[in-house]
């Protein structure tokens, strides 16, 4: 089959990987609903620009977070617009826990490289809120 299917012409196979790939993607779909039983993954593309007036320089830290049951990762470097270069990444880790439907705690790390991937900071740390 696939022999004619070069000789027809790209139109044909076009087609043909067309259809392999909804049936696929179907299927795929279809799997994925039966097993609801593991957990979903919050995925987000975050982004945090900031100007500072004191020393007039301005940056966008950026980059990807996923999370799931309460823990989440993040990979986030920061953009500076002087400079024109990556000036420092920040790899993260967080988990909440909801001690009850109003108070919530958060312990972190963050591990921050230089944009050669030299280390840099190193913190640790302990977020909490309350909801009124």
């Amino acid at each position: 089959l696939a022999p004619q299917l070069f000789r027809k012409g790209t139109k044909q196979m076009k087609k043909l990987i067309i259809g392999i790939a909804l049936a696929t993607g179907i299927s795929t779909v279809a799997m994925a609903e039966e097993k609801a039983a593991l957990p979903a993954i919050d995925l987000s593309f975050v982004t945090d620009t900031s100007r500072n007036v004191t020393q007039k320089t301005t940056a966008t830290e950026f980059g990807v977070v996923a999370g799931v049951k309460g823990f989440s990762i993040s990979l986030l470097p920061s953009y500076s617009w002087d400079s024109k270069e990556v000036s420092d990444i920040e790899f993260a880790a967080k988990y909440a826990y909801a001690l009850n439907d109003n108070i919530s705690i958060v312990p972190y790390g963050e591990i921050h490289v230089d944009k050669d991937f030299n280390k840099g900071d190193k913190v640790v740390g302990v977020k909490t809120s309350y909801k009124f």
